[in-house]
């Protein structure tokens, strides 16, 4: 089973063990249908029903946790499914899980490895650990990586202008 991080539990909300969970979704509103949820280990399991929202946060209630008391404790847990539960991609789009491990090739040749992505808000930075070593952040675009292989887990990168020094 191949766990996908959907969500984080941020913060509680009220007295009745609402909490607050900060969706990793496009459209949050749907992390229920993906229930039941587990911790990283998937050892632990949630029933999250959805109430409301505030801000970009979902206010959620986790099946059986009635007191605020009890929600504070699963601040900070972040949730997953079951990657069998989330629809299949359209073309061009990627889950981030899937690109993580790829080999990137740069005019024929592996160039690195994709490490991570990370997302604070301006989209998608894979994070590449070159064939030297090196640890280079480069923005998820179409014009740095022209082609992406799901298939060969391979993906081309485009070093873009005035980045050329900083790779060598």
């Amino acid at each position: 089973m191949t766990l996908i991080a959907v969500g984080k539990i941020v913060n509680v909300h009220g007295i009745k063990g609402v909490v607050k969970i900060k969706p990793y979704l496009m459209h949050g509103k749907d992390l229920p249908q993906f229930n039941p949820l587990t911790d990283k280990t998937g050892k632990k399991s949630f029933e999250v029903s959805v109430s409301g929202t505030q801000g970009e946060c979902l206010l959620a209630n986790l099946k059986g946790i009635t007191t605020r008391e009890v929600a504070e404790q699963f601040k900070g847990l972040e949730l997953y499914a079951n990657r069998s539960k989330l629809p299949e991609t359209e073309s061009n789009e990627f889950y981030c899980c899937d690109l993580v491990g790829m080999k990137v090739i740069k005019d024929g040749t592996e160039f690195g490895k994709v490490v991570s992505v990370m997302n604070f808000g301006a989209g998608d930075i894979l994070e590449i650990k070159t064939m030297k070593g090196k640890q280079l952040d480069f923005a998820f675009s179409k014009k740095t990586f022209p082609c992406v292989d799901t298939a060969k887990k391979e993906l081309e990168i485009v070093i873009p202008e005035g980045m050329e020094e900083v790779i060598k």
